[in-house]
């Protein structure tokens, strides 16, 4: 049976279970395990699918809360913040918002770094006090239990009083025509704030996120000067952003 074949049954079985099984799948299709493997590898690196032990589940939207989607995509966010790590150097102040990528970038943060970072994100807090060199500045507002972020006026003003070096802003959605939008107004009204008052921003985006949208919007496409996320470079589902002129890690 041809790659292609199995591709779309799978793809077809998820649609209609949202969850399949290695074992089920090799019986379907009369392939071996280990092809089944192969495909599902190959699904999940073109962004089409989540690999779980066992087997596979659709990459849905932000489908679980912030504590336990920072498990979700673990490999994927850790090549994100290695890549991102290369535009931060010491002495930078930095913006970071909420997510997941963003979290996952400052446990990979060396630790003799020195920076000023500003952020709403409260997951972050715990990870940062643990840095000698690093002087943090939280916003203070409303707390967003979905998210574990701070947003509101009080925070916007804060923001304000700051012009950083880099931010590096989680992502809800990214698409080449519809921009950066986000799930809540207050988170995408601080996030707006933000990008005015820093020199560069970096968007930090799972390959799942692209070519899609909230309610929210937050910033035409050509006002990021980088996104990174887990992909090779060359994949063409980066064209239209190329296009806008947004540098891709």
């Amino acid at each position: 049976m041809a790659r292609e074949i199995r591709f779309n049954y799978i793809l077809e079985e998820l649609q209609d279970k949202n969850e399949v099984g290695f074992a089920e799948l090799s019986s379907a299709l009369k392939v071996s395990e280990d092809t089944i493997r192969r495909d599902i590898e190959t699904l999940a690196n073109n962004g089409l699918l989540l690999k779980v032990r066992g087997g596979a589940i659709p990459r849905t939207h932000n489908p679980l809360t912030f504590k336990e989607r920072i498990g979700q995509l673990r490999d994927d966010k850790e090549i994100i913040a290695l890549k991102a790590q290369t535009l931060i150097k010491s002495g930078q102040t930095i913006f970071m918002d909420g997510g997941t990528s963003v979290y996952t970038l400052v446990s990979l943060l060396s630790t003799d770094i020195k920076l000023t970072v500003v952020t709403n994100n409260v997951a972050i807090v715990p990870l940062l006090s643990a840095f000698s060199g690093v002087e943090l500045i939280v916003l203070g507002g409303k707390y967003l239990k979905e998210s574990e972020t701070v947003v509101g006026m009080r925070a916007i003003k804060m923001a304000e009083n700051f012009q950083a070096d880099l931010y590096f802003m989680g992502i809800c959605a990214l698409d080449s025509e519809k921009g950066v939008t986000a799930s809540f107004m207050e988170e995408a009204e601080l996030k707006q704030t933000m990008l005015q008052h820093s020199q560069v921003s970096i968007a930090l985006s799972t390959f799942d996120k692209l070519n899609t949208f909230e309610s929210y919007r937050v910033c035409p496409i050509e006002d990021l000067d980088y996104i990174i996320t887990e992909m090779e470079i060359a994949n063409e589902k980066f064209s239209s952003f190329k296009e806008a002129g947004v540098k891709i890690l």
